[in-house]
């Protein structure tokens, strides 16, 4: 199996024209995956809420049926549980494709406030966002969960602000200080696979200068340190390939 992944990574960044994110199956624990902040403390009260969403959050805590709208109303007013709730209703209607924007909104809502359970939803559904329609709220929103959980850890929200940072990705060109915090989170949890996810992600651009050549090139040798195997073996195969494919020039 990982001798089958590393041929279809190098097989997809030999394709002339691939310009998309190519996955890396090497799971993370699961305990990394879950680490939760709370960047938006959740509502607990009914203060300030309209007397029909009164009623309405009443009945969601009873666990008695609430409307869509209702539901997407009180997330709106910063319920964390009416926004997972109604992402849920929304993968189970089948909306995944449709309302890709609403549910990785109202993910992010429901993350922000500590249901770290949601961020799965929020990744996948981000996934499926033009950079160029996408409003710009929105993506700053995803900015402001995202973030902070990468930095406490979190491998899953790490992945992804590696995967969403870029020319003409979600959020727009790499800043040298959100890559030097990428670099920082990614030695600090040692196993490799954020300096090569990040040097695929260079690789994947189908022109490369000599100064990209030479960034992918010091993070695969950063990634062949690394203890896990399939990380070390797939850096390294990579460092091969683009020996090969850039003899010529030196």
């Amino acid at each position: 199996m990982m001798f089958r992944t590393i041929l279809l990574v190098a097989g997809l960044l030999a394709s002339v024209g691939q310009a998309q994110t190519i996955p890396l199956p090497f799971s993370d624990e699961l305990e990394t995956r879950q680490i939760s902040v709370t960047v938006t403390p959740g509502r607990h009260s009914m203060r300030g809420l309209p007397s029909d969403l009164i009623k309405a959050r009443q009945q969601m805590h009873a666990k008695q049926d609430v409307s869509d709208d209702n539901l997407r109303r009180l997330a709106d007013y910063g319920d964390g549980l009416a926004a997972q709730i109604f992402v849920r209703r929304l993968i189970a209607q089948g909306m995944a494709e449709e309302r890709a924007s609403d549910l990785a909104y109202y993910s992010a809502v429901a993350v922000g406030a500590g249901r770290v359970w949601t961020l799965p939803d929020m990744v996948d559904a981000m996934k499926r966002l033009d950079p160029k329609t996408e409003p710009r709220e929105r993506i700053r929103k995803y900015i402001q969960v995202l973030y902070p959980h990468a930095w406490a850890g979190n491998t899953l929200a790490l992945d992804a602000v590696v995967e969403f940072n870029g020319k003409d990705k979600l959020f727009g060109a790499l800043s040298d200080s959100t890559r030097d915090k990428i670099l920082a989170q990614g030695q600090e949890n040692a196993d490799g696979k954020v300096e090569l996810r990040m040097a695929i992600a260079i690789l994947e651009r189908v022109e490369l200068s000599l100064p990209e050549r030479q960034e992918a090139r010091n993070l695969l040798d950063r990634a062949r340190k690394s203890t896990h195997l399939g990380v070390m073996t797939t850096a390294e195969n990579l460092i091969a390939m683009m020996d090969r494919k850039y003899a010529a020039d030196g």
